[in-house]
């Protein structure tokens, strides 16, 4: 645990290299500034909570800070709105052969690369025609079509949701 004054980025920077190097490629996760005692823990508190949503989200990035996943939180603070979402949006996923998960994986494949179809085959190691295959198997069983922009963000929305909850492996 590293605390330095909220205007000394330097130094948290430097921390978080010495830190990655000293784990041999842990994730260091760094808060916002806050003011007093109280404040330490706080930022801590935001610090713990990055690595959280690390894990459940598979970021892999060696520097996490709290104020850029500030969204995370504000998805899950209504939880069963955040299930509703995911079990209306995402629950016909379940029908597929093989179960949500593939289709899971490549619809999160598929925003993080953003919506290029060939780069979410080569980070799943798929054909283009198999990703293709399953965008289009996610569109029929959803209705939603992962390339168009308003229906994009529902499902989005939905993926990081089912990221968040645990599901599928979790029943919500």
């Amino acid at each position: 645990m590293c605390v330095a004054p909220g205007d000394q980025a330097d130094v948290l920077t430097y921390f978080a290299k010495q830190a990655f190097a000293a784990t041999g490629g842990g994730q260091v996760a760094i808060g916002r500034p806050q003011p007093g005692p109280r404040g330490v823990v706080h930022s801590y508190e935001e610090a713990l909570g990055a690595l959280d949503l690390a894990d459940r989200l598979e970021l892999d990035a060696p520097v996490l800070h709290a104020s850029d996943l500030l969204v995370y939180p504000v998805l899950t603070r209504d939880r069963q709105a955040m299930e509703d979402l995911v079990r209306s949006v995402l629950g016909p996923l379940t029908s597929a052969r093989g179960g949500a998960e593939p289709l899971l994986d490549t619809l999160t494949a598929f925003f993080d690369s953003g919506g290029v179809t060939t780069q979410a085959a080569r980070h799943l190691n798929l054909s283009v025609r198999a990703v293709s295959y399953r965008l289009d198997r996610i569109h029929r069983l959803t209705g939603a079509d992962p390339a168009d922009p308003v229906s994009r963000y529902t499902l989005q929305t939905a993926v990081i949701g089912a990221r968040l909850l645990g599901w599928p492996a979790k029943d919500l």
